[in-house]
């Protein structure tokens, strides 16, 4: 397999702008700048400071006798006891128990650990899912994508990477090539289910909810072979569920970058469930434009169980 990038094509150089005229020469000898009167408001110029008398020598301090000094330490240490007891005895007059002043406690730092259901990373669910997706070729020279299901084993990926085909290889992520037989289409949800004839490896899990249960903003990302770029990860949001073509069929909405060779892919949410397959791009151009749109994984889930 190939990784190579396709060639670049010539960008054609613009046409009918108007030449750039030439800059006029700098002159010499400019004038001085003119000193601009002060501003209202502005604050004015420091002005000298007149000298300071340097102030008297300080007396020197007599210090009090050991004795003394210990002797008031001590007096103000029963003092400041007698107050902190007399607060004690106003804030926990119900208890009868005796206020006892204990020294501070060292501080001790919680570790908090997360929920157990709490979503893993990105990094993490490209790792966990990517051995699911493979790449697909025919015998007419179609080129897409697939991903393995579990706990099936079946390959599900869209009718139109498979539909003129006589043949289909599927080329999994550690670069077995793997032939496969066609088992179930259907051309107006554009989706199609795979048989491999040799092992695969394992597959992904498929959503349950409605919809897979995606919300306007949830975090989502595609695994396919855009031009040929086997494993190409791109992760975005979920743009609008809900969504229909003109067929009726309903779509999930993403702006996840995917562009052709992502077709029959798989578009995951971060637990790492197949939520949708992309199939098709909305824009002005044949490349991606952040419109895509994905078939939900309620459509995949009855195409696998009315395989025969």
């Amino acid at each position: 397999m190939s990784n190579e990038l396709p060639p670049l094509e010539p960008r054609p150089r613009s046409e009918g702008l108007p030449p750039v005229a030439p800059r006029e020469a700098r002159q010499g000898n400019l004038p001085p700048l003119e000193t601009a009167p002060p501003r209202p408001g502005a604050l004015p110029p420091f002005a000298d400071e007149p000298t300071r008398p340097l102030p008297p020598p300080a007396r020197p301090v007599r210090r009090a006798p050991r004795g003394l000094r210990t002797a008031a330490v001590v007096t103000l240490a029963v003092v400041a006891a007698g107050a902190v007891g007399g607060v004690s005895a106003r804030v926990f007059d119900d208890d009868p128990a005796p206020v006892t002043v204990a020294a501070e406690s060292p501080r001790v730092t919680a570790t908090v650990t997360p929920p157990a259901d709490t979503e893993p990373g990105l990094t993490d669910a490209v790792a966990r899912v990517a051995p699911t997706v493979v790449e697909v070729q025919t015998d007419v020279g179609s080129q897409g994508s697939g991903v393995i299901l579990s706990p099936s084993g079946l390959v599900v990926t869209n009718y139109h990477v498979i539909q003129n085909a006589g043949s289909v290889t599927l080329i999994t992520a550690g670069g077995l090539r793997v032939p496969a037989t066609i088992v179930n289409r259907d051309e107006r949800q554009d989706l199609a289910i795979l048989e491999p004839q040799g092992e695969v490896g394992r597959g992904a899990e498929l959503a349950d909810e409605p919809d897979a249960g995606l919300r306007q903003g949830d975090q989502v990302f595609a695994i396919g072979s855009p031009f040929g770029l086997q494993n190409t990860v791109t992760a975005g949001i979920v743009s609008a569920v809900g969504r229909t073509n003109p067929e009726g069929v309903p779509m999930i909405q993403i702006d996840a970058p995917i562009n052709p060779g992502n077709s029959g892919g798989g578009l995951f949410d971060l637990r790492g469930r197949l939520v949708g397959i992309p199939t098709s791009i909305f824009g002005p151009i044949s490349g991606n434009v952040g419109i895509g749109f994905a078939v939900p994984a309620s459509r995949v889930r009855a195409m696998v169980e009315s395989a025969p």
